[in-house]
């Protein structure tokens, strides 16, 4: 179905990646482990609760999530045991408790660096441990970050988007060191003294640090000069009221967002018309939000890329955009398959359930719906190529049905917490 075939095009561009080893007690991927129910998209990063890719689970795309800012709601803060990493991908997993204690200097606590595989276990003291995740694929265009020579924001620069930059690859050969670095807006950046030279032979990237928006006029002592690693994590959306991303912008992570809600202030409502959808992100666009629940006008679902509404009927025309990576585990939304809450029934977390993610509900079966206190979904007639069927959004409380034409038709479902 033309669903499957857009979403695996949308999870990126394979990326050689040299594998981990299991010298000085690496994590390695679970050999001969069958691959984990992901039918309709192959997902950057499946983070799971409990070890051999089981118990709650969370998908991702590329970015940096810090569990303090809710950003791993659905598996756990320090609840993480193992991981999915699709190719194409490498992800950097750290925990932060140590880096809270009073005589810490480095910002984080232990790090391990993963390759594409399965992991039937983190390893590395991370195994319940870990509350930052950074997703990267490889490197995109951009100034999300820009690293200077010299401390102070001085000395040699170089601009960086996206993605994973690494001294053993001559990522970073244009400067002699790396001493202090300026964070975009919406942008976040890991930076780590060793790089995958070392880091795949032992997977401990060694000393890292997080950076937040802002400028840092220094690294720290223990980066200073020793910097390896740069992993830059940018928004999961783009949009901007003019062609090639120009003029006015806003930047977006996952969820539903709309305007009648307020949440298209910096950009404005039927003004946008180009979109960045950073790698592993899908975003759908629908034109004429309305109070909910209410069925919505066009949709169009997007993959990673830069986008260009020009000619389109959504060129200053969207509303809403619900952006996710992918599904999650929870109850958010619990849908039934007869009228009136009943009937067979399944619960889904955040995130984004394509028609192979349904589960005990089924693809094409749904009928009413339950949605936790402040969530806001919208549910999909079957994809088509280019768009999507008639969608509706709905918002928390009980639903006896979802009504015409999505009754035993909804395929396709993204929920925000």
């Amino acid at each position: 179905m033309w669903i499957r075939r857009s979403l695996l095009a949308a999870a990126g561009t394979a990326y050689a990646l040299l594998p981990l080893t299991a010298a000085m007690g690496a994590p390695v991927p679970v050999p001969g482990a069958p691959e984990p129910a992901v039918p309709d998209a192959v997902y950057p990063l499946v983070a799971y609760a409990d070890p051999d890719l089981g118990g709650a689970s969370q998908a991702f795309g590329a970015g940096v999530y810090d569990a303090d800012l809710g950003g791993l709601s659905a598996v756990g803060g320090d609840a993480v045991s193992s991981l999915r990493v699709a190719e194409g991908y490498r992800v950097l997993a750290c925990d932060r408790t140590a880096a809270q204690s009073v005589d810490a200097v480095d910002g984080l606590g232990s790090c391990r660096y993963f390759d594409a595989g399965w992991y039937d276990r983190v390893g590395g003291n991370l195994d319940d441990s870990i509350s930052l995740l950074t997703v990267v694929a490889a490197k995109e265009s951009g100034r999300g970050v820009t690293v200077y020579g010299e401390p102070s924001l001085t000395g040699g620069a170089l601009r960086l988007g996206p993605g994973r930059y690494e001294a053993a690859a001559g990522d970073l050969d244009r400067l002699d060191a790396v001493r202090s670095l300026s964070v975009a807006d919406g942008h976040q950046a890991v930076l780590c003294d060793s790089d995958r030279s070392t880091a795949t032979a032992s997977g401990n990237p060694g000393l890292c640090q997080v950076f937040g928006p802002g400028e840092h006029p220094t690294v720290g002592a223990g980066l200073d000069g020793a910097v390896s690693l740069v992993a830059v994590g940018g928004p999961a959306v783009t949009a901007a009221v003019g062609a090639a991303l120009g003029g006015a912008a806003q930047t977006f992570g996952s969820g539903v967002h709309q305007a009648a809600a307020g949440d298209l202030v910096q950009v404005g409502n039927d003004a946008i018309s180009s979109l960045h959808v950073a790698a592993g992100h899908r975003v759908l666009v629908c034109a004429d939000d309305q109070v909910a629940p209410a069925v919505l006008g066009a949709c169009t679902l997007l993959g990673s890329g830069v986008h260009e509404l020009a000619g389109t009927g959504l060129d200053d025309g969207i509303s809403l955009l619900a952006v996710s990576a992918g599904p999650a585990t929870g109850q958010v939304l619990t849908a039934y398959a007869d009228g009136g809450l009943s009937g067979s029934s399944g619960a889904f977390g955040a995130g984004m359930f394509a028609a192979g993610d349904l589960g005990g509900v089924g693809n094409d079966a749904i009928s009413s719906l339950r949605l936790a206190d402040g969530a806001r979904a919208v549910l999909c007639e079957d994809a088509k190529p280019g768009a999507v069927g008639a969608c509706r959004l709905f918002t928390a409380g009980d639903h006896g049905t979802v009504g015409k034409p999505l009754n035993d038709q909804t395929s396709l479902i993204f929920v925000a917490a």
